[in-house]
């Protein structure tokens, strides 16, 4: 009996040495993992996302050295083409309430005090204006030469004679630099997502009337936003973005603002109505109805100006708006909103 007892003891001795062993193995791969100082990887033979990056910019440098184009950087901060404000082509809501508003050619029509015009390409709404945004405060290079041999190749309608150059503007990012300029997490779903709207940018032209005509730079009515190059990777993306002379010329010369630390705290419609105003004067009256046509409201009006005097309110307190009104009663005078901005 006493034999019994001693192998009994000396296996529970035996199991409790193996049990400490795991307990001190799964703790030493947790803490290895937590000191571990490896860049980002993006899942293709280890390699980080700041080498995928440097081979593109050496691939761009190369195309440089042979003469395609020549290039200097850009410090991109805020800026946004003060033309793009005034356009309700980013439409707030869901996308699927913009159906009702396309035309038989399926585009999206659109009027301004300055002229008329159409939004063609896939439905957008304010995430891709977001992504827009995000693309433009990641460019990095000018591009000049001539349009066909970019990049992205370009009809040599882009340029004025045959003998002109023409410069575009160009980002090279990972996805997940877009994710963190607008403060959504990465993987999965969300970078099916954003990927999707970079695509859809790239698929959106606007067409103009005559009347608009003198308002940009270049021949013909049709306005393409940017060309985009992109591989996927097992958790991420690399794109090459590069955007059309038109809106480089947009983004150079004609430019608003944007605060994309407000802008990252508001509605849809809160940032429909900040990105409008942030191309008027600091001093603005606008009819409330032509407001909600402006920025594309598809709701009812009563709706929309519930969330109009919101928007106002969250600004003011915001510290962009000194003070806003609204005058009229909606029956037999036209309701106006007036505001002051800082």
């Amino acid at each position: 009996m006493a034999d019994a007892l001693s192998a009994s003891l000396d296996r529970l001795t035996k199991n409790a040495e193996l049990a400490r062993a795991r307990k001190e193995k799964v703790k030493n791969r947790v803490a290895a993992k937590n000191e571990s100082t490896r860049p980002e990887r993006i899942g293709v033979r280890g390699r980080s996302s700041g080498a995928v990056i440097a081979d593109a910019q050496i691939s761009l440098f190369k195309l440089e050295r042979e003469g395609r184009f020549t290039s200097y950087p850009i410090d991109a901060q805020s800026e946004f083409p003060t033309f793009l404000t005034r356009l309700p082509i980013f439409v707030p809501g869901q996308q699927a309430k913009q159906k009702a508003l396309l035309d038989e050619d399926n585009a999206l029509p659109f009027s301004c005090s300055w002229g008329q015009g159409r939004r063609h390409g896939p439905l957008m709404t304010i995430y891709d204006e977001d992504t827009l945004i995000a693309i433009g405060k990641l460019r990095q290079k000018c591009l000049s030469g001539k349009p066909h041999k970019f990049p992205v190749a370009l009809s040599q309608l882009s340029a004025p004679t045959d003998k002109d150059n023409v410069h575009v503007h160009v980002a090279q990012f990972m996805l997940t630099d877009i994710h963190r300029i607008c403060g959504t997490s990465s993987g999965g779903t969300n970078d099916r997502k954003r990927l999707n709207s970079i695509k859809k940018l790239a698929a959106t032209s606007i067409e103009f009337d005559t009347k608009t005509a003198g308002k940009f730079v270049g021949q013909g009515t049709n306005v393409k936003l940017l060309d985009v190059l992109w591989q996927e990777y097992e958790k991420n993306a690399i794109l090459y973005v590069q955007i059309t002379p038109v809106v480089a010329a947009w983004f150079e010369s004609e430019y608003t603002y944007i605060n994309w630390e407000l802008r990252r705290k508001l509605s849809d419609t809160g940032k429909a109505h900040h990105r409008f105003l942030s191309g008027q004067r600091k001093h603005y009256k606008i009819g409330t109805k032509l407001m909600m046509k402006a920025i594309g409201y598809v709701r009812p009006y009563k709706k929309y100006m519930l969330e109009l005097r919101a928007d106002m309110e969250q600004l003011r307190d915001e510290g962009w708006i000194e003070t806003w009104e609204i005058t009229g009663n909606n029956r037999s005078i036209p309701q106006i909103l007036e505001i002051w901005r800082s």
